[in-house]
């Protein structure tokens, strides 16, 4: 069981997630992003503690360079295992979140949901006549 967590920790849908810091001694006191197949994410604690994850780049080129222009002594590091470990848990936990939430589900759409597509279509169609 814990070998099967430590998989989905370390891969989302496939990719397998890095997770790197500008501040490698104090990741909480830098900036955390996080590789997943969409590009890079931030991530970004609010005051209250809650974190999100927001896009920021679609490479790692692209994320040193907007490093890079916000600060030019920044670097990005990999930061340690634990560290690591908790964003890995906080990304897929929200990521699960994010997928059973009922206004995003990707439902299968039925016979009759394609009839009364095309009905409508039809129907505006020979209104626009």
């Amino acid at each position: 069981m814990a070998e099967e967590i430590s998989k989905i920790q370390d891969e989302f849908h496939g990719a397998r997630l890095r997770i790197l810091g500008t501040d490698m001694e104090n990741p909480e006191d830098g900036r955390v992003f996080i590789w997943t197949k969409t590009g890079w994410l931030e991530r970004i604690e609010g005051a209250s503690g809650d974190v999100a994850f927001t896009p920021i780049a679609e490479s790692e080129d692209e994320l040193r360079e907007i490093i890079s222009r916000d600060d030019p002594s920044a670097d990005l590091y990999t930061l340690g295992r634990e560290y690591r470990k908790m964003v890995s848990e906080e990304f897929v936990a929200q990521s699960e979140d994010y997928a059973d939430s009922p206004e995003y589900s990707v439902e299968e759409q039925t016979e009759d949901d394609d009839q009364q597509y095309h009905q409508h279509d039809l129907e505006t169609h020979k209104s626009a006549e």
